[in-house]
């Protein structure tokens, strides 16, 4: 699950407003945007683990796959695996939205301080950039909870795996719905992509703002 990098893209932004002459306005914006960055920081080393994890599990899914019920101490040893990695994976998540609700308040923050900023043109440009930025952290909010719901049908699915009585059926019926609900997954993050390149000209523009 990418959230995406901000880090560099909020260290732009204050290196040119510290080239400026910065006012109280400016200096409380530039401050939230420092926040920000930190935060962002934070989060993409959450992705990194996070990421880690699921290639992990994900090789533990194949291989049970691989073994089928006719192995099952082999099944339930690797389901139980899978089971730890799958509660490090909701721990990573959890404290991934928590940064982003931080970030997310900072931007408020942002576009509150936004209001006293004197330079016009600056103003348009950097609001432009904190509502899409705004409506970015949003679509993260849909990508998270699909997500979540994926988790806990996984959850169930490592757990049926375990009971050597489960009936293919069942099993079925578990991956049917994991799988129903990555696609929501997907099209949640094509969203959050989508916004992300919005992102991405909205912050060329206020680049070439502060840069003329």
């Amino acid at each position: 699950m990418k959230v995406g990098k901000w880090s560099f893209i909020f260290a732009v932004i204050i290196i040119l407003l510290q080239a400026c002459n910065v006012l109280a306005p400016e200096n409380e914006l530039l401050s939230s945007m420092e926040k920000i960055a930190k935060y962002e920081r934070n989060l993409n080393e959450e992705q990194t683990v996070l990421a880690e994890l699921e290639q992990k599990q994900m090789k533990l899914y194949n291989e049970m796959m691989s073994y089928g019920m006719k192995q099952f101490p082999k099944v339930a040893r690797l389901s139980k695996e899978a089971l730890q990695i799958l509660d490090d994976r909701e721990k990573y998540i959890k404290k991934e939205y928590k940064t982003v609700q931080l970030a997310k308040e900072q931007l408020n923050i942002a576009k509150d301080n936004l209001s006293n900023v004197r330079d016009e043109e600056m103003k348009q440009q950097a609001n432009g950039l904190i509502d899409v930025a705004i409506q970015r952290y949003e679509a993260y909010e849909e990508l998270y909870q699909s997500y979540r719901q994926a988790l806990t049908l996984e959850k169930v699915l490592y757990q049926l795996l375990q009971n050597q009585h489960a009936t293919l059926q069942q099993l079925q019926k578990q991956i049917e719905q994991i799988n129903n609900v990555y696609k929501e997954v997907n099209e949640a993050n094509n969203k959050f992509n989508l916004y992300t390149e919005k992102y991405n000209k909205e912050k060329k523009r206020l680049y070439n703002e502060l840069e003329s």
